[in-house]
């Protein structure tokens, strides 16, 4: 099962993944949700092994929070700069992010892809591209790692 999940979570990592906003609005963007027990420690182990490319970082900023940024190759990073008002001090990157939330007796788990932009006026622009094969692959994740989607 371990390899089955990493394998999924490498082919994420791989993918363009995917506007702005609320919880409400990054759902319809293709974020997932699942309802765990207990703390989804599995999932959070599994996206730190996978994200282990060259051009990959993994990111804590807390407990509940974990991400895998990617940085785009330099065509696609010059790209996303001009069409997005970008900036090259600070280059965009593809997202992979899990965070957890206490709901009841159990955990709220978002996963969420998008890319994000960094601004010239210092702010930050997410990029959601709806892509129903990988809203299937995140889910499935979801569930391999002992979520029950909602």
């Amino acid at each position: 099962m371990r390899l089955c999940l990493l394998t999924a979570l490498l082919a994420l990592s791989a993918c363009a993944p995917t506007l702005h906003g609320t919880t409400e609005a990054a759902l319809r963007g293709g974020a997932q949700q699942a309802y765990f027990e207990n703390f989804p420690e599995v999932l959070f182990l599994a996206i730190a092994e996978a994200c282990a490319g060259p051009a990959q970082t993994v990111v804590r900023p807390n407990h509940d929070e974990i991400r895998c940024e990617t940085l785009p190759t330099p065509q696609d990073a010059a790209g996303l700069i001009l069409e997005h008002n970008g900036t090259v001090e600070n280059l965009p990157r593809f997202i992979y992010g899990v965070k957890s939330v206490t709901s009841g007796d159990g955990r709220i788990v978002t996963a969420d892809t998008y890319i994000r932009v960094p601004q010239r006026d210092g702010g930050i622009r997410r990029i959601r591209l709806r892509d129903a094969r990988l809203e299937a692959e995140m889910r499935e994740i979801l569930i391999l790692t002992g979520g029950r989607p909602l």
